[in-house]
């Protein structure tokens, strides 16, 4: 009998329970409607996710009951204690905003913002580890033609993301000649989303060149523990064609924090082939979220970025975007023993994604951010064809 015991005991040790998978979606309280980019995390763990562009989102949990929190700088914070494997509906309620019975001073958005840039800089050298997910997908004249994905691991801080290691990886495309492909868009979304501290870039309002910019304070965002400030900041001289970027900071005014970071990016340089024009300069646009809690310095939580394309080729207009989200799935402190490639304009995505052997097993069980249902309709019909992993036209 007490061999039986130990067996059994020593069966449940080296068998850790199955995730179990929390699926649903987060709308706004009032309208209904989804809310994109809510920070979601289980309590008591470093696990933690973002929604979609929808408000929809998949979580995976040792076991249930799991307490989740989910956070958005817009909305009130809500825990909540989830203890069945059905999808759910999270309501949140808006954090009320109210300036009519504050005076804003001169240059109190200039200060906030100086001030949370260069407290955070005090840590410009911490790095932080983390398992991340990544998924772009390119669209022409509305169609998807393209897709791929990404688990890798990062090494990051404030300044930029510094290193990254891909783990698994899949690509999928329609092969046409006129559609466009962006090959290193995972650098320019580590480049122009997550930067904190661009003080070699004079068309961002930086430490440095916060002079260049007008500054102030849109709103304040009135949250439980503090009050957000939405500051806008606007390059003051433009010339046709010249690169620079628009940015929006969420700050907290009590613990001069960023929270959010939104940018406007104009006349990104883009190298075209000789059979591609621009009908219109690219727009591009940035969200980068960042986690204060339990640490003195904002921690990298997601990065989505959007790059409109009107183009000219042979005579036939093509309309291309390009979205993708990044989302930081676990802090690992751990993942800082292993080698990460340094992060650099020529890492070219295709080549990366060929070097990984396809293992349709793993993303079979691994839907870790649920996708949008552009995504999935075009997800489920390059996997019937035997797409993935290929690289050939299905």
């Amino acid at each position: 009998m007490r061999l039986l015991l130990s067996f059994l005991l020593f069966i449940l040790f080296i068998n850790p329970c199955k995730a179990q998978t929390i699926q649903g979606k987060v709308t706004d309280a009032r309208t209904g409607e989804g809310i994109p980019f809510v920070s979601l995390s289980v309590v008591g763990t470093n696990t933690a996710t973002i929604t979609n562009e929808n408000g929809e989102f998949t979580i995976n949990v040792q076991k249930l009951p799991a307490k989740l929190r989910f956070g958005h700088v817009s909305y009130r914070l809500l825990e909540t204690t989830i203890d069945k494997e059905e999808p759910v509906n999270i309501k949140l309620a808006p954090a009320a905003i109210d300036l009519n019975e504050v005076v804003i001073r001169p240059d109190e958005g200039r200060n906030l913002l100086r001030s949370a840039l260069l407290n955070a800089r005090e840590h410009i050298n911490t790095l932080f580890f983390a398992n991340a997910f990544y998924r772009q997908l390119t669209t022409t004249n509305n169609r998807p033609t393209e897709i791929h994905e990404l688990f890798y691991d990062l090494s990051w801080n404030i300044k930029h993301v510094q290193g990254w290691t891909a783990k698994q990886s899949r690509f999928a495309e329609v092969i046409d000649p006129l559609k466009f492909s962006l090959n290193n868009q995972s650098f320019l979304t580590f480049s122009y989303a997550g930067y904190l501290f661009p003080d070699k870039k004079k068309r961002y309002a930086s430490v440095k060149y916060l002079a260049d910019y007008d500054i102030e304070i849109d709103r304040y965002i009135e949250q439980k523990d503090q009050d957000i400030a939405v500051i806008t900041c606007k390059l003051k001289k433009t010339r046709k064609n010249q690169f620079y970027v628009n940015s929006t900071y969420y700050v907290g005014v009590k613990d001069q924090k960023i929270y959010r970071l939104e940018n406007k990016i104009y006349n990104l340089p883009l190298d075209l082939s000789p059979a591609l024009s621009f009908k219109f300069p690219p727009i591009v646009s940035t969200i980068a979220t960042f986690n204060g809690d339990n640490s003195p310095i904002p921690v990298l939580e997601s990065i989505a970025t959007k790059v409109y394309l009107s183009l000219y080729a042979n005579d036939r207009e093509l309309n291309s975007v390009i979205s993708s989200l990044l989302t930081v799935i676990k802090i690992d402190d751990q993942l800082k023993n292993q080698q990460f490639q340094n992060l650099n304009s020529n890492i070219k995505d295709k080549k990366v994604i060929e070097s990984i052997k396809y293992d349709a097993d793993f993303w079979r069980n691994n839907p870790i951010v649920k996708q949008t249902s552009l995504e999935d309709n075009f997800i489920k019909m390059m996997e019937s064809k035997n797409a993935f992993g290929t690289m050939t036209n299905p």
